[in-house]
């Protein structure tokens, strides 16, 4: 059965404003995009300490800290805006499993009603079903937006650590955000491919730094992971302390419940109809999310070539190592996604963020001393609530990892410099070698 808000605001928008959180930079603004092609006046909420601090007031000090967030980012949009509570619909996804996330929703209601917003709207889709609550049109919009704003980000992470000019990276990858923008807002995926390809035929034009950095994945709670205001910016943290961060993707989130269906009607449901269903999920997934994923990648080439995920069945054959699949949410993807970084990728380090009082960042940072052992690299696990500098434990570890690239970087330079003196190569050497 679907939710009762689900079912009470699926289909054109109408003109209602929807409020869409701000998890992720591109994911927002894509998502908010996507559902202004079906009729809603969607924003992209924007957070800072102002309205986190909102967010605290009006929650009870005990939940993660994407719930405050959130719940402060929307209350100060509304006041902000002055809108009609309503013609407000607030886009607040949730999950079955042992997480407070689940619970956000309720929390919000609770919170509006205080405030006698009785009637604001909350579009809730589960991942009981794969968020097959969303009409069908908008759900497969809405994933090309989700697989476009990882493009995106690691377009970013791709190229930043080695641009020679300081912005260009960023400057590129947000002309094409805001012609991306227009193109979902008007339903049009041929012109967001097109966006893609040109991005990333841009980005490949920019000079760069040869040297390589130590690849360092992020894993961790989707929300934390992927907001860099909540998690003081730590990818960008990384790459100032010499390292280039791989950030895994929301669309790992998407394949892991269209996957997790599979598996439960595999071990709770017989007959005919258990048979059909799988073949159904299998195919969904197979020609429909598989597909529009390595399109966009194909698009990404050549900047993406070595950055594309791993199959969802093999990060969790990898997790369930150490967790059951039957224990629902991020651990059991934290830890498989986390070995694959290492054992496929050649990632030198592991970064694990999580919320403060986050049940699966606490279950995966107790089982992460075992994979450091396992696997030969640090693990640092970051937990996160608004306050402090949790990234400086990222110090002492980078130091380590970082000091092949920083000599490899000297050496580049110097050669750099000593070709635009014409200098002789053998002597070149020579004085490298002397100078180093």
């Amino acid at each position: 059965m679907a939710r009762l808000e689900e079912s009470r605001i699926s289909g054109p928008g109408n003109g209602k404003v929807m409020y869409i959180p701000p998890m992720e930079p591109w994911g927002a603004r894509f998502f908010a995009a996507a559902f202004r092609s079906i009729g809603y006046d969607a924003r992209a909420l924007t957070e800072d300490a102002t309205t986190l601090a909102m967010g605290l007031k009006n929650t009870g000090g005990g939940e993660c800290v994407p719930c405050p967030s959130t719940t402060g980012a929307l209350l100060a949009a509304m006041e902000r805006d002055g809108v009609d509570p309503d013609q407000v619909i607030f886009f607040m996804p949730t999950a079955c499993g042992p997480c407070r996330f689940g619970q956000y929703a309720k929390l919000n209601r609770m919170i509006f009603a205080r405030k006698g917003w009785d009637n604001v709207q909350i579009m809730s889709p589960s991942a009981e079903n794969a968020y097959e609550g969303i009409d069908t049109d908008a759900r497969m919009l809405l994933y090309h937006a989700l697989v476009t704003s990882d493009i995106m980000r690691k377009f970013v992470h791709r190229v930043r650590p080695y641009e020679i000019d300081k912005g260009s990276v960023e400057n590129t990858v947000e002309h094409y955000t805001v012609k991306m923008e227009e193109a979902f807002s008007a339903g049009d995926k041929k012109s967001v491919e097109k966006c893609v390809a040109d991005c990333a035929r841009d980005l490949q034009a920019l000079p760069r730094y040869t040297a390589a950095r130590p690849l360092v994945g992020v894993v961790g709670e989707i929300y934390v992971r992927c907001d860099p205001f909540l998690n003081n910016d730590v990818c960008r943290r990384i790459e100032e302390l010499g390292g280039e961060a791989w950030l895994a993707p929301i669309s790992e989130w998407i394949f892991y419940t269209n996957y997790l269906r599979h598996l439960l009607v595999k071990e709770q449901e017989r007959g005919p109809k258990a048979i059909i269903e799988r073949a159904r999920i299998w195919l969904e997934t197979r020609y429909f999310f598989n597909r529009i994923e390595h399109n966009y990648y194909d698009l990404a080439s050549p900047v993406l070539d070595d950055r594309h995920e791993h199959p969802i069945d093999l990060v969790l054959e990898e997790g369930m190592r150490y967790l059951p699949w039957q224990f629902e949410g991020e651990a059991v993807l934290t830890l498989g996604r986390a070995a694959l970084f290492v054992k496929k990728d050649g990632a030198k380090a592991i970064v694990n963020a999580s919320p403060m009082f986050c049940m699966p960042g606490t279950i995966t940072t107790s089982i992460f001393p075992q994979m450091e052992k396992e696997l030969g690299v640090p693990v640092i696990c970051n937990f996160y609530d608004g306050s402090g500098d949790p990234n400086m434990s990222l110090v002492p570890v980078m130091h380590y990892v970082a000091e092949p690239f920083r000599r490899g970087q000297a050496s580049e330079r110097k050669k750099k410099a000593a070709g635009t003196q014409r200098i002789p190569h053998r002597v070149t050497r020579a004085m490298l070698r002397e100078s180093e």
